[in-house]
């Protein structure tokens, strides 16, 4: 008899969608609730809150979708409500997807069904499209601004790719090693610094496996309103610079062609990248 944790059809059954919430917007994810409760999720979704506030635990409470609620408001930021959610699930697979966005009908299916510990593909990533507040820059929807606004689109088509975005993606817990996130790392109030996605997929590969690019895993990201500033972008060019110095080797690239945006772009967020690079090395 075939293992029902790897057999496509009934993969939803061994997931747990996870949701770290920080004083999100709590229409948003009202909207990405809705959008679960019509995945018919075998598992109720996990929401850990490190919120000072409670309109995260209103908006789950008006849900008509169960949600397995837990308050973390001693969470040092991101990477530690993560690792909570690791340690909360009780099944295999865990479908991470930040509580500013918003799934696609099917994403969770395409992205659980990407996982496949028979093929060594121990994590899988979403396809991540941006939604704006207001009309951004022109120069903030090329691909590399696109990225560090925490977007993913490779096209259409399914394809092994370096590491994941945090926005969402999926995780096999029982593959070789400890999945889990480095608390130094990921996003926390008053700073930008972000890479605990970057982390574990590179922990992932040392340790034999492969990471997914699934499309059909679709979700909408809505951009904060301050964020479409070159103030904002600024200081986040200058965090992954930063990040980028703290791994020991050079990040490969993701599978996409650069066009004259982005090299315009590039140079533009040039200084502040390198000083976060320089930053990074004088630790």
């Amino acid at each position: 008899m075939p293992d029902p944790a790897l057999d496509h059809a009934d993969r939803l059954r061994q997931s747990t969608v996870g949701i770290p919430a920080c004083d999100d917007d709590p229409h948003v994810l009202s909207r990405a609730l809705r959008a679960l409760q019509a995945e018919n999720l075998p598992v109720p979704p996990l929401v850990v809150d490190m919120s000072r506030r409670e309109e995260v635990k209103r908006a789950v409470q008006s849900s008509a979708l169960e949600v397995r609620y837990v308050p973390f408001r001693d969470s040092s930021g991101l990477s530690e409500s993560r690792n909570r959610i690791l340690e909360l699930a009780e099944t295999r697979f865990v479908l991470f997807i930040d509580a500013d966005a918003v799934p696609a009908a099917g994403w969770a299916r395409a992205l659980a069904t990407a996982l496949d510990p028979a093929r060594r593909v121990w994590l899988a990533g979403a396809r991540i499209v941006p939604e704006w507040p207001v009309r951004p820059p022109p120069l903030f929807t090329s691909t590399v601004a696109l990225e560090l606004l925490g977007m993913l689109d490779l096209g259409p088509r399914p394809m092994e790719i370096p590491r994941v975005m945090g926005t969402s993606f999926a995780i096999d817990t029982e593959s070789p090693g400890r999945p889990g996130f480095r608390e130094d790392l990921g996003r926390r109030p008053g700073s930008l610094l972000s890479g605990e996605e970057v982390g574990l997929s590179l922990d992932v590969l040392a340790a034999g496996g492969r990471i997914l690019y699934e499309p059909a895993a679709t979700v909408r990201h809505f951009v904060r309103r301050e964020r479409v500033s070159w103030r904002w972008m600024l200081r986040r060019a200058y965090s992954e610079g930063h990040e980028t110095g703290l791994w020991p080797q050079r990040l490969e690239p993701f599978p996409r062609p650069l066009r004259w945006r982005d090299r315009v772009f590039q140079l533009a967020m040039g200084p502040a990248f390198r000083a976060g690079h320089i930053r990074a090395a004088g630790r």
